[in-house]
């Protein structure tokens, strides 16, 4: 869930500074690292965290230092948000330039944007997704109960039109499953496979686009401006 972050990014770059002893990302210590220690000066880590309301939410009683680092917060103290930083990149360096979160494929927390935005793009990672859900929802480990939701998860996602309202999860959604998303938009065929025409291409990018909300917590959702401009560039295009 939401500490995927640290172990997935935090961690293994503290690993591969400090060194590991044992398992499969043993390694040893970083020359920086040990020069640092033979000094006995401290490393300094820049922490991304910005002036958005959602980071400004996460970051809380941020900590200055621990055993190991020190912790400076940059773009908290010149005062940026997430559209600055995408201003002053997209200035320096160039639109292409400015990057996009950073997430896993089949992340829990994926808005339905950037599920149609897989789909324009990287349909076969979407593919992936789509077939990892079914066997966790229907393999033996599952947790899904038929008899709570009167059916079981395959016949849902295929024939009903919504899921029974529940606290149980459902899918890789956290309140809904991919597959069935994907059935009742039209992004997959009677196979689930994502479609792969040029034209519906065109149409899960477009949807893309007029889904992306204004102020995402992310650099690649404000690159398009105001949900008004976005509508009328949709309208364009069509």
């Amino acid at each position: 869930m939401k500490s995927c972050s640290l172990k997935w990014k935090a961690q293994p770059q503290d690993q591969f500074l400090k060194g590991v002893s044992k398992g499969p990302n043993k390694c040893p210590p970083h020359p920086v690292w040990i020069a640092a220690q033979e000094r006995g000066e401290r490393i300094v880590k820049l922490i991304g965290y910005d002036c958005g309301r959602a980071d400004m939410r996460r970051s809380k009683n941020l900590p200055l230092r621990d055993d190991d680092f020190d912790y400076v917060y940059p773009l908290q103290f010149v005062g940026f948000a997430r559209p600055d930083c995408v201003d002053v990149i997209t200035r320096a360096l160039g639109p292409e330039y400015v990057p996009q979160k950073s997430s896993c494929t089949f992340c829990p927390a994926s808005k339905t944007w950037e599920l149609m935005w897989l789909a324009a793009n990287h349909p076969d990672l979407l593919d992936s997704a789509l077939d990892l859900e079914r066997r966790a929802l229907t393999g033996k480990h599952s947790r899904f109960d038929a008899v709570e939701f009167g059916a079981d998860w395959e016949d849902l996602v295929r024939n009903a039109e919504r899921f029974p309202s529940s606290t149980t999860t459902v899918g890789l959604g956290r309140k809904f499953a991919w597959n069935h998303w994907a059935r009742i938009n039209d992004v997959v065929d009677a196979n689930f496979r994502v479609r792969r025409s040029e034209a519906d291409r065109e149409r899960f990018a477009l949807t893309a686009d007029l889904l992306r909300g204004e102020g995402e917590d992310n650099a690649q959702d404000s690159r398009n401006g105001s949900p008004a401009a976005r509508r009328q560039l949709s309208l364009d295009l069509i």
